[in-house]
């Protein structure tokens, strides 16, 4: 058989039919991360955070908080999401879960906004900022997700918090590195879309970076930490003594008394001393010193501070049976002051009546002096107006606080709870054996009335008589 030579022709080759290329799934990896925070008596609170993938995995670790930092849950969860996105590889699908909210609605709610306004007035902006910006590094996507109570979430998040309270009693010196990776972080703030009190408060920020602090106002926040350790044996910073002026429990104008009297910007003392003919004012009539803050409510002999201090330990002993020492730091820093049972628990009535008791007798004493100097120029008020100026006002936090508790707010529930109202006045009322369980609706319910016998009566008491 013979070929033509157009048979002869070499034919084209068919085209190759290729499969389509599989691109293998991304690795996925769950991190449980947790915060904790130990705080032994006396000694100052140390946080830690604990990330945790499965039981055999080396990466499972507890780490310390800088010093630097604030110690508390909070700020654990955020080093904790910190190294669990820095200990996993950027093309991997990260889910981290935490039993903890904060984190979450960090990441998922708020992020955009703090970015949008340049970090302006966050709190711990240095390791938030450092997370958003090692999110942007990453390559695949990032899941922030709560761990359900009653699944296995919640279990391996325990596991989580088991490290970090190891880390946490065993504390050793840790370094973080806090460097924004290169290109992922947003410069200044948005022009666009911001409201003035946002570049108000960033230009406010910039100038208090330049003002030396107040040495009278050092000198007094070293008072409060010193009381609080001594007297109650607690460790307590900066931040959480600003915090405690503005508790529910004080008054608005008992906490601005408070904090103008930590910053020593009250006139009164070393205020007049340079102002022309007025350096007479600076010093106590009666005592002779420069009359500054702690002389007037816990020094001054003249008829006010010793007479009301001595009325609130006697009510105070109504219901307790120590009666914690009085100076300017336990003054000052009142909204710090916790009570414990025999088992540890806190006793939330017992921590409110002292806070109402201590600012609320300070702020009388500082009125009736300022009634001394001011408008009797210099004639002290009797004994008994003292007593009744002091009892007015405890019992008119009373009446408040029976107003509040049966008070509905939108028709659901009280405006104060009417059980920490109940173990807040409980042991100190008049007649308190004849009254009901629940007395918050019961007219002519008084604070003191058996506590303080009349005048004549304590008079002789103290002379010896009768």
């Amino acid at each position: 058989m013979t070929l033509r030579d157009s048979e002869l022709q070499e034919r084209p080759n068919p085209p190759v039919r290729r499969r389509a290329a599989t691109i293998p799934a991304p690795e996925s990896v769950t991190v449980y991360v947790a915060g904790s925070v130990h705080a032994p008596p006396r000694k100052k609170a140390t946080a830690a955070a604990g990330i945790f993938i499965e039981a055999v995995d080396i990466r499972n670790k507890g780490r310390c908080v800088p010093k630097s930092e604030i110690q508390s849950l909070y700020v654990g969860e955020l080093f904790a999401t910190l190294e669990a996105i820095r200990i996993t590889s950027k093309d991997s699908v990260l889910t981290i879960i935490s039993a903890q909210s904060s984190v979450q609605e960090a990441m998922n709610k708020k992020l955009a906004g703090w970015e949008h306004e340049g970090w302006v007035g966050v709190p711990h902006r240095d390791i938030l900022r450092c997370i958003a910006a090692e999110l942007k590094a990453r390559k695949a996507p990032t899941i922030f997700k709560l761990a359900v109570s009653g699944l296995s979430g919640r279990i391996l998040c325990r596991q989580a918090a088991v490290l970090a309270k190891r880390a946490a009693r065993t504390p050793t010196p840790e370094t973080w590195d806090l460097t924004l990776p290169q290109g992922t972080a947003l410069p200044g703030m948005s022009l666009q879309g911001n409201r003035q009190r946002v570049f108000y408060r960033s230009i406010r920020e910039i100038k208090m970076q330049t003002v030396a602090p107040r040495k009278s106002t050092v000198t007094n926040l070293q008072k409060i930490r010193g009381a609080m350790e001594n007297t109650f044996g607690r460790v307590v910073s900066d931040a959480d003594i600003w915090k405690a002026v503005s508790v529910k429990d004080i008054l608005p104008r008992t906490a601005q008394f408070l904090w103008k009297g930590i910053h020593n910007a009250l006139r009164i003392g070393t205020y007049w001393t340079h102002i022309p003919e007025c350096g007479e004012r600076a010093k106590c009539r009666d005592c002779e010193v420069t009359e500054d803050l702690e002389h007037i409510l816990v020094g001054c002999r003249s008829p006010g501070q010793e007479i009301i201090w001595e009325a609130a330990k006697t009510l105070w002993l109504e219901k307790e049976a120590v009666w914690p020492e009085v100076s300017l730091g336990t003054i000052l820093g009142c909204g710090l002051a916790e009570f414990r049972d025999d088992k540890g628990k806190n006793k939330p009535g017992t921590q409110r009546l002292y806070r109402i008791l201590m600012s609320e007798s300070a702020y009388q004493i500082w009125l009736i002096r300022n009634n001394r100097v001011i408008s009797r120029d210099g004639a002290p008020a009797s004994e008994d107006e003292i007593i009744n100026k002091w009892k007015f006002s405890i019992n008119q936090r009373l009446q408040v606080d029976k107003s509040l508790a049966n008070r509905p707010i939108r028709g659901k529930r009280p405006a104060l709870a009417q059980k920490l109202v109940l173990e807040t006045w409980s042991g100190t009322l008049d007649n308190e054996d004849s009254l009901p369980a629940n007395w918050l609706r019961e007219p002519r319910v008084l604070v003191g009335s058996r506590a303080f016998p009349q005048t004549q009566t304590r008079r002789r008491l103290r002379r010896g008589i009768g």
